[in-house]
């Protein structure tokens, strides 16, 4: 069994340096303040900081490694031209040396929590990396790709995008055996025409797949037919999944769901009837499936599963001695999201409750970013939902377009929100928190 993650040795064929043979070193990082021991910290100039003001705070550990573009008066620092790009040089490397299976996921939503859920499953067929955060743009996928043991069996990972030509510069290098993309919507709508774009951009992650590898669809999507004609022109196997007829079709039977897997029906315990959760365990069945796995090894493993925070989680808080049930989803939001938080949040059972939504702005909608806020309205006039607190800038026009006796406040900033919010909210209130990450949401009740 490996106990380290690389080699000096290794290190060496790929940097051409001189670091000590029998050195090793058991993770990359590009946080400094996530360094421990025995680490490889790569310092990259982002948009806000520059790594290199912390390299002296890592080195102050012996056994440490920097990888730097800037000159750095220590032995224990390796001088390149492009940080970065070092990084993905790593991170090649780690996938030339591995032998795992690899699970690259794409999608408009629903791809951090459907790659815990499948971290969770195939964890029961052997070892598994999959990054710890939503790690999915052009620092995180080689950042997490570079952490991956040459002991793993499976691999997955995220594979984001805003711009054309992202997922294809990203999948090139975690090359997948089976790739996935959840959905299509109007996310990052400001940088495409049309939802189409988003489509052919997405299908991008079919470009990077290994030879005799599979791409997995959701046959309900509306883009379903146009996935598939990419796939067929370039002679990749697809596997479906959805409630309409697919390779692993959900069955639904009153309070009772189950999964017919090319004609055989198979049961799980689910307590977690939304949508977009048994869109993301049909999926995970894909992969098994496509693996060859025994499914009856994950019986118990969909019912148990922990969502993670800030993506449609519950916990009950107190609030100045109120008891509230949380429902935090504010980590994301689009208008596929939304429509899906809205319509679970209005099939749930009142018991007596108040609905409350406190709902941030969508972002990067572009010039369409008007109408899909006036949509969310539209929909949430039609629910069970009591009243809707709406905060941010282009969440107005949502506001404007609602029902006045489902109208709370329009609260322009985040401060007020937590001075106020026990104010707002009534003893045994349901909470339903939806938001883009940016506007604040997020960290504030991420702290109850």
């Amino acid at each position: 069994m490996t106990k380290y993650l690389y080699s000096g040795e290794e290190l060496n064929a790929v940097f051409n340096s001189d670091v000590n043979n029998k050195s090793f070193f058991n993770k990359v990082a590009i946080d400094s303040r996530e360094v421990s021991n025995r680490e490889i910290f790569f310092a990259i100039k982002g948009n806000n900081d520059d790594g290199h003001r912390y390299v002296k705070k890592v080195l102050k550990n012996s056994n440490n490694l920097a990888i730097v573009s800037k000159t750095v008066k220590n032995k224990r620092s390796l001088r390149t031209q492009n940080t970065l790009e070092s990084l993905r040089d790593l991170a090649s490397y780690a996938r030339q040396r591995s032998e795992a299976k690899i699970v690259a996921i794409t999608g408009s939503c629903g791809k951090t929590s459907l790659k815990n859920l499948l971290n969770s499953s195939l964890h029961k067929f052997g070892k598994t990396y999959c990054s710890r955060k939503s790690f999915n743009n052009h620092f995180g996928v080689p950042y997490s790709l570079a952490n991956l043991s040459s002991d793993n069996k499976y691999g997955i990972f995220e594979l984001g995008m805003s711009s054309k030509g992202e997922i294809d510069n990203l999948v090139n290098l975690v090359k997948p055996h089976v790739a996935i993309i959840t959905n299509i919507g109007p996310a990052h709508l400001e940088n495409f025409n049309n939802i189409f774009e988003i489509c052919k951009a997405k299908a991008e992650i079919m470009n990077g797949i290994s030879q005799n590898g599979v791409i997995i669809l959701n046959k309900d999507d509306k883009f379903f037919n146009s996935l598939k004609k990419i796939a067929k022109d370039k002679n990749i196997k697809i596997i479906t999944f959805g409630f309409s007829k697919s390779d692993i079709q959900i069955k639904k039977n009153r309070e009772k769901i189950f999964f017919k897997i090319k004609n055989k029906i198979i049961k799980f315990k689910i307590k977690n009837f939304s949508k977009s959760y048994l869109y993301n365990v049909a999926a995970t069945l894909c992969v098994h499936y496509y693996l060859n796995h025994n499914i009856n090894f994950l019986k118990d493993n969909f019912n148990n599963f922990k969502i993670t925070e800030g993506r449609g989680n519950e916990k009950k808080i107190k609030i100045k001695n109120k008891k509230i049930l949380l429902i935090n989803d504010s980590y994301n939001s689009n208008p596929t999201s939304l429509n899906e938080a809205i319509n679970n949040f209005s099939l749930r059972k009142k018991n007596n409750q108040r609905k409350i939504l406190i709902m941030g702005d969508m972002l990067e909608l572009g010039k369409r970013s008007k109408y899909y806020h006036q949509q969310a309205a539209k929909i949430l006039n039609k629910t069970n939902i009591d009243k809707v607190y709406c905060i941010g800038s282009e969440i107005r026009h949502a506001y404007q377009k609602l029902n006045h006796s489902k109208r709370g406040l329009l609260i322009k900033n985040i401060s007020f929100l937590k001075e106020n919010i026990f104010k707002l909210l009534e003893n045994n209130d349901i909470l339903l928190v939806k938001s883009s990450n940016r506007i604040g949401l997020f960290n504030f009740f991420n702290k109850f």
